[in-house]
């Protein structure tokens, strides 16, 4: 009996302390905060590409103004947007404001025009002329190129060969183009030099110096000072991309580099560096820009539909690295003068200094702090601490 009192007792024991662990476990569940779910990112060896991003534009490559030889106001302007044009065929009217004509800096900016659309020639002439020197050396390594393919590095210089014939032969057009335009320019100015010695035309009509499609066109009745856009031709199935940047970044810009397109509500598109310029101009916001015109490498059908003036967020490919330790940049937070991260450990948030080497807006190219594998938490918000409980999602 004494036997059976005692195993009784040690029965209750056993389920008394059952019940306490079984109310410590339930108010442990209660108390200790559940793991706050994080989106995470693991660090993967790989190749990264150093970039140079900016905001651009599309536009006919080749265009021309008809711009108005002195103030006036456009009238009976004869073509719309997107008509047609042929070279000599009228593309504008507007009556000159006849006070123009006595007005002494009508007579200064002429000259000045005139000065520069012959700067332009000359210059557009022997770029034209340097251009034309080197189509034969290109020549002759694409068929060098065409002869010696057997691998994939022949294969890839075959293609940047291709690629810079195209280039050049775009280049000739484009300044064969611009002699064109700045003789126009160069004419107009002329023109409108010898009426301020005679009586001034009641009506102007100025003709377009080639041929294309009318991308803008001045307003009928309203007033345009000297200079003024009148009319703008170009082809608007034949576009480049037109960014800027600061000089500073533009100095490891060159002709050929690969440039990924990323048009707005468009899929990106792959390009080519054609140009690399000074942006002319003497104000502030023009100082120390460099203008970056990028030819499209896809099929036109492509990127023709985009037309002209379609906003573009460019990134040219300036260098990549192989065999790197990456992470995506949204890991990464301040911490005082060090840059860290969050590492997850054991189900654990954990700090960690790291520093890298490169990084772009997505991408951190890790030189210490961190191992390949190992994950990280993206964009962390204040209620992830050192020692946070996690998980990933």
């Amino acid at each position: 009996m004494a036997k059976l009192k005692k195993k009784s007792k040690i029965k209750k024991r056993i389920l008394q302390l059952a019940a306490v662990l079984s109310v410590g476990g339930l108010l442990a569940w209660i108390f200790i905060p559940s793991p706050i779910p994080v989106k995470v990112d693991e660090a993967r060896m790989g190749s990264f590409s150093a970039t140079v991003e900016a905001e651009g534009f599309t536009q006919a490559r080749d265009r021309v103004i008809v711009w108005a030889p002195v103030a006036g106001v456009p009238q009976h302007m004869p073509l719309a947007l997107g008509a047609p044009v042929v070279v000599k065929q009228i593309v504008a009217r507007f009556v000159p404001d006849a006070s123009a004509f006595q007005d002494p800096q009508t007579q200064l900016y002429l000259n000045e025009r005139v000065n520069a659309a012959v700067n332009a020639k000359n210059l557009a002439m022997l770029a034209r002329e340097q251009t034309a020197s080197v189509v034969n050396q290109a020549r002759d390594k694409l068929r060098l190129t065409e002869l010696t393919v057997s691998g994939t590095s022949n294969a890839l210089e075959k293609d940047q060969a291709q690629v810079a014939m195209k280039l050049i032969f775009k280049e000739l057009d484009s300044m064969d183009a611009a002699i064109q335009s700045a003789t126009s320019d160069m004419l107009a100015a002329e023109a409108a030099l010898s009426y301020l010695k005679n009586e001034p035309p009641r009506e102007w009509a100025l003709r377009a110096p080639i041929s294309g499609i009318v991308l803008a066109v001045a307003g009928n009745g309203k007033a345009i000072g000297i200079g003024g856009t009148l009319v703008e031709i170009g082809n608007p199935l034949d576009l480049e991309v037109v960014v800027e940047i600061n000089a500073g970044n533009a100095v490891q810009v060159s002709v050929g580099q690969r440039v990924e397109l990323n048009p707005v509500r468009e899929d990106a598109l792959p390009g080519r560096v054609r140009r690399v310029e000074s942006v002319p101009g003497t104000d502030a916001v023009a100082q120390g820009k460099t203008r970056i015109s990028i030819e499209f490498a896809a099929r036109p059908t492509k990127w023709q539909g985009l037309g002209n003036q379609h906003p573009i967020h460019a990134r040219i490919i300036i260098a990549t690295i192989d065999n790197v330790l990456k992470v995506a940049a949204k890991a990464l937070i301040a911490d005082g003068q060090q840059h860290a991260v969050f590492v997850i450990e054991n189900g654990k948030a954990k700090k960690r200094a790291i520093t890298f080497s490169a990084r772009d807006a997505e991408t951190l190219v890790i030189e210490s702090g961190l191992k390949e594998n190992e994950r990280v938490i993206l964009s962390p918000g204040p209620n992830i601490q050192d020692g946070t409980r996690v998980s990933a999602i």
